[in-house]
């Protein structure tokens, strides 16, 4: 059975949420637990779908508890109040927009016209009917005392129902669920998480407002005011600060785009940084950093993404990524391809494996488990502490091993061209088609492109096999293969 959130339980099949009230706001509350259905089976959810539903109801908790116990109307954000609205006529059964169109008896409506008098309920009777505290509101507006948030929020629920309900998002707020819906953004996921921090982080500076005439002043306000505090940590990169401003601009394109807001945003200056260098191993670091992986003075999974990294030019991501089908190691020219998702279209791409074969044919699938089950940013760390550990570099990282790769090519004298074949860099003259991509490992290792690759990924990393393996007794031809 899934183990359930707190405070959900099973009442004859059905999730329901419920939570007491503080003490001291239960006289408020005129009730000691808050209680809400998830709408949910137990027989038909996952665990996500309840996680989902359950953080709701939290988020209507509190904002109950808001509402209850604060008199200002500016308790609850723009976007808090159109959920309260919600959550308000959820619990009367009733919806935005109910109360547009009544039904009407025409004769009746024919001689309403004739007599010029109202003979039948139209939709704001519906509405009173419905929520008899309106008249409340209305008189404390009319003597001119101020209004509760609970009283706003009545007063927003009343005309939701004879007004037609809006398709335009409201507030600010709503638009980064709708755009994780439309991007197919999972929230509980890892890189989810990063993109909503991203937004939550601007959101927060910038604050929430419903959507006006105004609101383009807001965004940019925020916009400057989220760069200003990138900017005083004197820690993050005006790269890093531009790659998060993009997550945020696009969900706010996004929802410009859809619903003609006629926006144009612009984003601040940003400071330049200067990028930080990434210096290729030297070919003694290299020696050593291999020696220790092939001896076992490295873990297996993490010695399996350095020999990848090294002889690919590949990113943490990329070998996460990879498919039982996307890697042949016993093939004529043994290979991986990287087909899924990437960077961009140039990454896609074929590479040979002339060093350390065996040892990434035994432990990449435990390589690929324990990138997965990691953290996004543990990886890279842990490889950075090896990588400084064993060469003895305080300014190595992982995404050396990239360049390194590069001056190895380089210095073996082989073309830019394989150069980009193999590591993914951009070349109109790339050799690997979309068309090899789509191969299965007899027809890549058949491919004269492919074995022209590997012919010279034998010679980029000679230095290496030659060292460790003596006469290269690990690595065997692809005329002994065939």
């Amino acid at each position: 059975m899934t183990k359930l959130p707190k405070y959900v339980s099973v009442r004859k099949g059905s999730l329901h949420y419920q939570r007491q009230y503080p003490t001291k706001l239960k006289h408020l509350c005129q009730t000691t637990a808050f209680s809400r259905p998830l709408g949910l089976q137990i027989d038909d959810s996952d665990s996500d779908q309840i996680t989902k539903a359950a953080l709701e109801c939290s988020e209507a908790y509190k904002r109950h508890l808001t509402l209850v116990s604060n008199s200002d109307p500016d308790a609850l954000s723009a976007t808090d109040k159109d959920k309260a609205v919600v959550e308000f006529l959820r619990k009367r059964g009733l919806n935005k927009g109910q109360f547009v169109r009544v039904a009407k008896d025409s004769a009746i409506a024919a001689q309403e016209e004739e007599e010029g008098r109202q003979l039948q309920m139209a939709g704001y009777d519906y509405a009173d009917w419905a929520i008899p505290e309106f008249d409340d509101v209305m008189d404390k507006q009319a003597r001119g005392i101020p209004l509760t948030v609970k009283d706003t929020i009545v007063g927003d629920a009343y005309m939701s129902l004879i007004r037609k309900a809006e398709t335009k998002p409201k507030t600010l707020g709503s638009l980064w669920p709708a755009y994780c819906k439309a991007k197919g953004i999972d929230v509980n996921e890892r890189v989810g998480k990063k993109y909503t921090r991203y937004w939550e982080r601007w959101y927060h500076l910038a604050g929430d407002c419903i959507i006006g005439p105004l609101t383009l002043d807001h965004i940019h306000a925020g916009l400057d005011a989220y760069v200003e505090e990138r900017e005083s940590t004197g820690k993050v990169a005006s790269s890093s600060i531009r790659r998060e401003l993009a997550t945020i601009v696009a969900c706010l394109n996004k929802a410009n785009k859809k619903h003609r807001f006629n926006w144009r945003i612009i984003l601040p200056d940003i400071i330049e940084t200067p990028a930080k260098s990434r210096h290729p191993l030297e070919p003694h670091q290299q020696h050593e950093l291999i020696k220790a992986v092939l001896t076992g003075n490295i873990k297996p999974e993490q010695g399996v993404i350095i020999l990848l990294c090294l002889q690919g030019g590949m990113m943490v991501s990329e070998i996460k990524r990879l498919l039982p089908d996307d890697y042949a190691l016993d093939a004529v020219v043994p290979h991986l391809k990287i087909v899924n998702e990437t960077k961009n279209k140039d990454r896609l791409r074929i590479i040979p494996i002339v060093l350390g074969r065996e040892l990434i044919k035994e432990n990449i699938t435990e390589c690929i488990k324990w990138i997965n089950r990691s953290t996004e940013s543990t990886p890279s760390g842990t490889l950075k502490k090896i990588m400084r550990r064993v060469i003895d570099s305080p300014s190595t990282s992982a995404h050396c091993l990239r360049h390194t790769f590069k001056v190895n090519g380089q210095a073996a004298g082989v073309s830019v061209l394989t150069l980009a074949s193999i590591a993914g860099w951009a070349d109109r003259e790339r050799r690997v088609s979309e068309h090899l991509l789509s191969y299965g490992a007899e027809g890549i290792s058949q491919s004269p492109i492919t074995q022209g690759l590997y012919k010279d990924s034998l010679k980029i990393h000679k230095h290496l096999i030659d060292i460790e393996y003596g006469s290269s007794n690990n690595i065997v031809s692809i005329n002994r293969r065939s």
